[in-house]
């Protein structure tokens, strides 16, 4: 059978067909406007911000409080008077109304997208979808500094907590404990505390270290996850230690005449640097273990080879800064060092710089804290505090913001721990009229408070 249509019958279906696809597309359309009125993306700028510390904060959007802050807190006073907002909503479906809420003398209007903002006054961020349903409301909290990040507070943490008589001392940090060592009489005696306490000490005892050990010497050499306690002999012997308490002599093949630590090398290979006496002749010499050395040139003249203070230091994104830093002292002759030293291994051999200062060196104790060298003199019977922001080479006054306490009593032979905590503890040493102090006190800068 032939069916037949006529031409006004085909009009009316096609029409029919088109209208049908038009609704269908309409509400496709409908369908697809976003409920998202979440806000994806976040940041603030301001042509007034000479510091760029607002461009460069990054904001946390808490989807599930409704929050939007900075975790990173911006610099003590900052402030500026207005900025611009950046305000993202989900891929391809913008956000399609902002209404900003401004605390203090409250006021409410819709947001364009380019009218800056009061930076001190903005309270919350209300955004609809494009549904024109879906509304969100985000509370916003600018966390900055309330106290100056370089200011370092002091605390007097304790007090007489070695067994009295207490002649020289020298404390070291070893195996998460702090560890006391010194002369009472003719008996070398320790007293420990856990590093995360400080207040809390108890005696321990010592066996295998001799009474003439010269305890200024005694230090921790970490090796990895190992740390290892050395100590030097007035008979120019080492003695050693793994648990701090109990000690042996090291059978050496050297005389050793000074000890400046673990010397940071860019092979990464662990080696302590030390002067031997090499059939009278001083010179410098590497060793893991004090039995065997390799031993390379003679020392130059003028190197402290007693009473000095060295510490090790390295910056990791600097291929060359790996070095030793050593101030105080004195020569092997007898005379007073004036200078700052900085050793570190070159091509293989140990090469110097010395660097003349108008500091008080002698007497000084060296740290590493906040990345950078620090230095503790001792000027007019009160100790000051310096840093160095270019690898030792010139060194800064710590000023107002880093003093010790007016009770902090002026001493020289202090032991400077710095911990994982980033306090600096400052264990006893003698006064100028040459009484031993005993307390211990801790400081930690504002910006690295946890």
């Amino acid at each position: 059978m032939i069916l037949k249509y006529s031409y006004q019958t085909v009009s009316i279906l096609l029409w029919t067909l088109i209208l049908s696809s038009c609704l269908k597309s309409g509400q496709n359309e409908i369908s697809e406007r976003s409920h998202d009125a979440q806000i994806y993306s976040f940041s603030m700028t301001s042509s007034k911000d000479t510091t760029r510390a607002l461009s460069g904060t990054r904001f946390s959007i808490d989807q599930i409080n409704k929050k939007i802050f900075n975790q990173d807190s911006l610099p003590y006073l900052f402030h500026v008077d207005s900025i611009k907002l950046q305000i993202r909503g989900v891929g391809n479906y913008p956000i399609s109304r902002i209404v900003i809420t401004l605390r203090d003398k409250d006021s409410v209007y819709n947001w364009n997208g380019k009218d800056s903002i009061s930076f001190k006054r903005l309270k919350s961020i209300e955004t609809t979808a494009q549904d024109g349903k879906t509304v969100r409301l985000y509370e916003f909290n600018a966390n900055i500094h309330q106290q100056n990040p370089y200011i370092l507070n002091w605390s007097l943490i304790a007090q007489n907590q070695l067994i009295a008589p207490v002649d020289k001392q020298k404390t070291i940090l070893h195996d998460g404990k702090f560890v006391t060592y010194y002369k009472s009489g003719t008996t070398i005696k320790a007293s420990t505390s856990s590093t995360s306490d400080g207040k809390s000490w108890a005696p321990a005892t010592v066996s295998g270290l001799p009474a003439t050990i010269m305890i200024n010497t005694v230090s921790a050499v970490t090796n990895g996850a190992a740390s290892t306690i050395y100590a030097q002999n007035t008979d120019n012997s080492v003695y050693t230690s793994t648990d701090g308490l109990i000690w042996s002599k090291v059978t050496s093949g050297y005389p050793i005449t000074a000890i400046y630590g673990k010397l940071p090398s860019t092979s990464g290979e662990f080696a302590i640097l030390t002067v031997v006496n090499d059939a009278g002749t001083l010179k410098f010499a590497l060793t893991k273990d004090f039995i065997t050395f390799v031993v390379k040139g003679n020392i130059p003249d003028g190197l402290p080879v007693t009473d000095f203070s060295a510490v090790n230091w390295e910056n990791a994104t600097v291929f060359g800064a790996k070095q030793i830093i050593i101030s105080g002292g004195k020569d092997n002759k007898g005379i007073l060092n004036d200078k700052l030293w900085i050793l570190k291994e070159q091509n293989g051999e140990i090469v110097e710089l010395k660097i003349p200062s108008n500091i008080s060196l002698q007497q000084s104790q060296l740290f590493i804290y906040d990345q950078k060298p620090y230095l503790m003199t001792y000027e007019a019977g009160k100790n000051k505090l310096y840093y160095s922001e270019n690898y030792g080479l010139n060194w800064i006054s710590g000023g107002t913001n880093q003093t010790l306490p007016n009770n902090f009593e002026g001493r020289i032979h202090a032991s400077i721990i710095t911990d994982s905590n980033n306090f600096i503890w400052i264990f006893g040493g003698e006064s100028g009229t040459q009484i031993q102090i005993v307390d211990a006190w801790r400081g930690r800068l504002n910006k690295l408070a946890k």
